[in-house]
């Protein structure tokens, strides 16, 4: 069973040069260890896109306070955010670029799940945005495979949590999931000093 599959708005249009999470029984049990895992009863989300990743955690968990925000760059996005206000009581989306977030706004939130600027220096900003809102998980997604040009979030993970002195975080677990180009790879960080 393919959860996104029966969900006409999110079908049309899919660019082939991003890749997308595929909501297979499979993926669903990974989003489903995710929330088991953190207990988070907010997350907020750093890039939405197609927002395949927010209807999975929505549908699993409905009850579930989440913002997401995108630079909003594609037709798609917008129409999508707007379908799911419609969609889930405790959604909420905002176009935006993720670089002129401030801590305060995400530090009341459980996890922040990044997978918007997939730059070295965009993720560098995501991760300190975190670590300066204090929150305690960290969900960032292709960590091993990106497919921009000159991008390393593997290297950048690494070398943030290599560095607890500034950043107080631990790999708690990685995990590999379906997407439309074959399989990714997203990281779950805990913050230690909590």
């Amino acid at each position: 069973m393919n959860l996104l599959a029966e969900t006409v708005f999110l079908k049309e249009g899919w660019p082939k040069l991003e890749g997308h999470v595929v909501g297979s029984i499979t993926t669903c049990k990974i989003f489903q260890a995710i929330l088991d895992k953190t207990q988070a009863e907010s997350i907020f989300e750093i890039g939405f896109n197609y927002g395949h990743s927010a209807f999975i955690f929505q549908t699993l968990n409905p009850e579930l306070k989440y913002h997401s925000i995108d630079i909003g760059k594609y037709k798609h996005t917008h129409a999508n955010m707007e379908k799911f206000t419609e969609l889930f009581k405790n959604f909420t989306g905002t176009i935006r670029n993720s670089q002129g977030i401030e801590a305060e706004e995400v530090s009341k939130y459980d996890m922040v799940f990044i997978d918007g600027d997939h730059t070295n220096g965009g993720l560098s900003k995501d991760l300190n945005l975190c670590n300066a809102a204090g929150v305690k998980y960290i969900l960032v997604d292709d960590y091993v495979r990106c497919i921009a040009p000159g991008c390393f979030p593997r290297a950048v993970v690494d070398h943030y949590i290599e560095n607890k002195a500034e950043f107080p975080y631990s790999l708690l677990s990685t995990f590999v999931y379906e997407c439309s180009n074959g399989t990714n790879y997203m990281v779950l960080l805990e913050r230690n000093d909590i």
